[in-house]
């Protein structure tokens, strides 16, 4: 068994699949070294790794979004291919994520502060957006809304993990009545 840890950025939002009724989530990470070479030009190699997280129910799907920086644990796998591009054969990574975690940067969704729009309570939101809100008492799916500064809506779950709102879609036909 290969096991591997891999730290590095979602080239685009991940996706949920479906193969004979499972439910996986999909994503491609990558990883970019920055190196002088001996002539003293700089170069930069970008490798890929597809991954794959047997999570489906995740809390993070909601922010697994291109440019996002994650950390990933799981077992590796090698797969050699035809490249139809290159006429060549290629190597590829491939990791059966078993952890995830966000590892937070810029490109963060959820604010550090937010507040509790009936009480005006503040709440600390850590990297891995999970705020010092207390839902030990709450039963599984109960759901909260939390706002920031500029009155943007945020869910909050048990455990105190934070996502941005969704905003549910209505279909043409309900836009038609």
């Amino acid at each position: 068994m290969l096991k591997c840890e891999l730290i590095g950025n979602l080239g685009a939002d991940a996706q949920i699949q479906s193969s004979n009724g499972a439910k996986f989530i999909t994503m491609r990470v990558a990883h970019t070294d920055k190196f002088t070479d001996a002539e003293g030009k700089s170069k930069e190699v970008t490798n890929w790794v597809d991954v794959t997280y047997n999570n489906a129910e995740s809390k993070l799907f909601a922010f697994l979004k291109a440019g996002v920086k994650i950390f990933v644990r799981g077992h590796a796998k090698l797969r050699i291919y035809s490249s139809q591009k290159d006429r060549c054969m290629k190597a590829g990574l491939s990791i059966a994520a078993t952890e995830i975690e966000l590892c937070g940067g810029s490109s963060d969704d959820v604010p550090r502060e937010l507040y509790d729009p009936e009480n005006g309570q503040l709440f600390k939101v850590s990297k891995y957006y999970q705020s010092d809100y207390d839902t030990s008492k709450w039963k599984k799916e109960q759901v909260g809304v939390l706002v920031d500064r500029q009155a943007r809506r945020y869910t909050l779950v048990k455990g105190g993990w934070v996502a941005p709102e969704v905003v549910p879609v209505e279909s043409n036909e309900s836009q038609n009545q």
